[in-house]
């Protein structure tokens, strides 16, 4: 009886060493995780269609084949004062009312804290696309107005640093809902306006 009272005894002193340095590691972690967020308070990344312009837009119902050549701008601000960002992906995917059409890959690059950069990309190509009679009109209509209606998405992938401290990678989905011109012998009978991006919470792996 004696001898099974102090195993007991044993055992709960165990116990309650491994739960107080649990607690200890836990207080040590939320004070540097709380110092880290203090040294660097980050701030949003902004990102922007700052101009969009499509010289071919030319749907074939006999085909049902889609040629375009879609320009884009694709503004980001790092607002950040203490924090780089190294982008590791970043694709954009076309659509013209759910309909995908275009998938394509800008340049990777990393961004200085407090930096603007502004990346051009021509979207350029032919796509089998099954429109149906209400996707077709809207094409009708859009291009009698001169202006068609295409939301672009953009998978984004980054790390953001700070001196020797870099974070895993964050992953998340930028919707841009995009009115775009369609020029026609260098003349357009629209102009583009700038466009604020929605940013998404990335569900894919």
């Amino acid at each position: 009886m004696g001898k099974f009272c102090c195993c007991n005894c044993i055992f709960s002193c165990v116990c309650a060493c491994i739960f107080q340095i649990l607690c200890v590691i836990i207080v040590i972690f939320g004070i540097l995780f709380l110092a880290i967020w203090l040294i660097w308070r980050p701030n949003k990344v902004y990102f922007h269609v700052s101009d969009a312009s499509l010289a071919k837009f030319d749907f074939s119902p006999s085909t049902n084949t889609l040629d375009y050549d879609l320009n884009l701008n694709f503004e980001i601000r790092n607002s950040n004062e203490k924090i780089g960002i190294k982008y590791e992906l970043i694709e954009a995917k076309s659509n013209f009312h759910q309909k995908k059409f275009a998938t394509t890959n800008f340049e990777l690059f990393s961004q200085d804290s407090k930096n603007t950069t502004i990346l051009h990309q021509e979207i350029k190509g032919q796509s089998d696309v099954q429109f149906g009679d209400r996707e077709k009109s809207d094409y009708e209509n859009e291009k009698k107005n001169g202006a068609f209606n295409i939301y672009t998405m953009f998978n984004v992938h980054m790390r953001l640093k700070s001196g020797w401290i870099t974070t895993g990678k964050i992953k998340f989905v930028v919707g841009c809902g995009l009115k775009v011109p369609l020029k026609s012998d260098n003349t357009s009978p629209s102009t583009f306006q700038r466009t604020n991006c929605m940013v998404f919470p990335s569900w894919t792996s």
